[in-house]
């Protein structure tokens, strides 16, 4: 019996514990001057993590069709390299169109690092977030492996469909090639 009465209030006072937790904190949150509960907003950074991350894993697979699904259809890209404009891009078929013009690499790891998330509203936020992109193609008869550090800004916009990037800006860092394996 006492056993039982042990686990019995342990559950009651978990319950008690997250209904408090829950009044507390998840109904009262306030971002960038917005109200979102804590798991709204845990939700929408997962989100928006996992818009980013999918963009990474699509480019890994040289599928840049998938892109319609990551931007809005008026997105607008500008890729700086060097701290360039090198690409104005005013829709995602023409970043589609570009980056299929770069052509497949024999193989490509993109890696994600930190992503930092500020919401304007419960439809728009704004993030940056840090990648490594490498890139294996061949030159004369070798195997070349370019690693680009890359920047993106961006404006996020929530859609019928989920989180688009709508507006970003891209910049390579700085990028080094050698022959792969030396």
């Amino acid at each position: 019996r006492s056993t039982a009465e042990a686990s019995h209030r342990r559950s009651r006072s978990s319950a008690v514990g997250l209904k408090a937790f829950q009044n507390k904190n998840l109904l009262t949150m306030k971002t960038g001057g917005i109200r979102m509960t804590m798991i709204e907003e845990i939700a929408a950074r997962q989100e928006l993590k996992q818009l980013v991350d999918t963009y990474a894993n699509e480019s890994d697979k040289n599928n840049q069709d998938y892109y319609v699904n990551v931007f809005t259809e008026d997105c607008r890209v500008r890729v700086y390299f060097n701290g360039e404009l090198g690409m104005d891009l005013k829709n995602v078929h023409d970043l589609i169109a570009a980056y299929k013009g770069f052509g497949a690499a024999k193989a490509a790891f993109h890696m994600n690092g930190q992503q930092t998330v500020a919401f304007e509203d419960e439809t728009h936020a704004t993030g940056t977030c840090y990648a490594l992109a490498h890139l294996v193609n061949e030159k004369d008869g070798a195997d070349m492996l370019t690693t680009h550090a890359v920047r993106y800004e961006d404006r996020y916009v929530k859609t019928a469909d989920g989180w688009r990037v709508a507006a970003r800006k891209q910049y390579f860092m700085f990028s080094d090639t050698h022959a792969l394996g030396k």
